[in-house]
């Protein structure tokens, strides 16, 4: 076992939501007490590019946790029923990077690993600069369109339906269908409209595809066609 620990792309939320883990933070929880990570499960072509695919993965959940914790402090009091789908996203965020940590400090380190880390800080640094909050969640929600199509893609990707982390995705993919609701909806109470939608949906699209490229091979060893991904979400978005 490889017990070395990732530095973060982001801190993690000077406080954290009261709330109970829900039904699908159990399950992920139950996959870290039950399947977790047996190496023999993964094999080395596997093991080097998930060692390069999960840091991608991991910046966008703890950027996420920061966001959604910020504007959960922002709104205290003032819009309860907005406030406790805003809480649920953070939480749902937290379990995924507590299970995508676990695979990874487990995984052996890559020469690749710290240049995915940082141009994925860098993308989501960028996100950030917004001109407004309504604008940042219009980007939050589009994002979260293509990270459930991505987690779609290596549930069923040459790992196979059946291996722990095929399983670890599908159950990342439910909560992050439920995101792009939660965070369309909280861009449109804050004065976002369907244009800004239309008008964000393909700068984020160019942006994420330049960064993945950038680490194609990895996606191409799991069984991931890139363009096939974005070709899909061109194509909802229609």
């Amino acid at each position: 076992m490889n017990a070395h620990v990732n530095t973060r792309c982001f801190p993690a939320p000077a406080a954290r939501s009261a709330l109970a883990p829900r039904k699908n933070n159990l399950r992920i929880l139950d996959w870290m007490e039950t399947e977790g990570v047996d190496l023999q499960m993964y094999s080395s072509a596997e093991q080097n590019s998930l060692s390069v695919l999960i840091p991608l993965l991991l910046c966008g959940e703890q950027s996420a946790q920061l966001v959604f914790s910020q504007e959960v402090a922002r709104l205290a009091h003032q819009c309860q029923h907005s406030m406790k789908a805003l809480q649920e996203v953070e939480l749902d965020e937290y379990y995924h990077d507590l299970a995508l940590q676990h695979v990874l400090n487990q995984l052996p380190k890559q020469p690749l690993q710290r240049q995915a880390q940082r141009k994925a800080k860098r993308f989501y640094t960028s996100l950030a600069r917004a001109d407004n909050l309504s604008q940042h969640f219009v980007r939050i929600s589009t994002l979260d369109a293509c990270v459930t199509q991505l987690m779609q893609a290596v549930e069923h990707c040459y790992l196979g339906a059946h291996h722990p982390f095929a399983r670890l995705c599908g159950l990342i993919k439910k909560d992050e269908a439920k995101h792009v609701y939660v965070s369309r909806q909280h861009a449109f109470l804050l004065g976002a409209t369907k244009q800004d939608f239309v008008a964000e949906q393909q700068l984020i699209l160019a942006a994420l595809f330049r960064l993945l490229s950038e680490f194609e091979q990895t996606f191409t060893q799991l069984g991931i066609d890139l363009n096939l991904v974005f070709q899909r979400l061109e194509a909802k978005w229609q």
